[in-house]
């Protein structure tokens, strides 16, 4: 009998099912599901979006054993990179800057579009990114330690 090495194509969705059932589990228990007079709670949410994770991560583990080998080149990490380098970004500029420098580099240098279109869908986005999450709801995003060392 053949031993089976351990590969990513079985490690990630083993770890994405564990952060599934974390989500599961704080979501149901620490914040609440359902309310029956008030309805969803805080835990609604993260308890839908973990048991999706979940069923996609247990798919996944099911056809890991069926497929063979692995390769990841180098384009496949831009992603992966470029949240890394939003997240950093927010440390020192902010959320809706870091956001915006990303959406004009990925338009313009990985899509490759013009100018003319990369700006047009950065002005598409940006209004909906203000007027739904700043101006409507009110959604507190990170203002970043450049701000701080402003504004204080």
């Amino acid at each position: 009998m053949e031993k089976r090495k351990i590969t990513s194509k079985v490690l990630i969705p083993v770890c994405s099912a564990l952060i599934a059932v974390v989500f599961i589990t704080m979501g149901y228990f620490k914040y609440g599901f359902w309310h029956s007079a008030k309805g969803p709670l805080p835990g609604f949410f993260p308890v839908i979006i973990g048991t999706i994770l979940l069923l996609v991560s247990v798919l996944s583990f099911i056809s890991s054993f069926k497929e063979e080998g692995t390769s990841y080149p180098w384009e496949n990490w831009y992603p992966a990179l470029g949240a890394v380098a939003v997240m950093l970004a927010t440390l020192v500029i902010g959320m809706l800057p870091s956001l915006a420098i990303f959406v004009v580099v990925w338009l313009k240098w990985y899509e490759k579009y013009s100018w003319k279109t990369t700006l047009i869908v950065f002005a598409i986005i940006m209004g909906i990114v203000l007027g739904a999450f700043v101006f409507w709801l009110g959604v507190p995003f990170p203002k970043g330690f450049i701000y701080e060392m402003i504004a204080y």
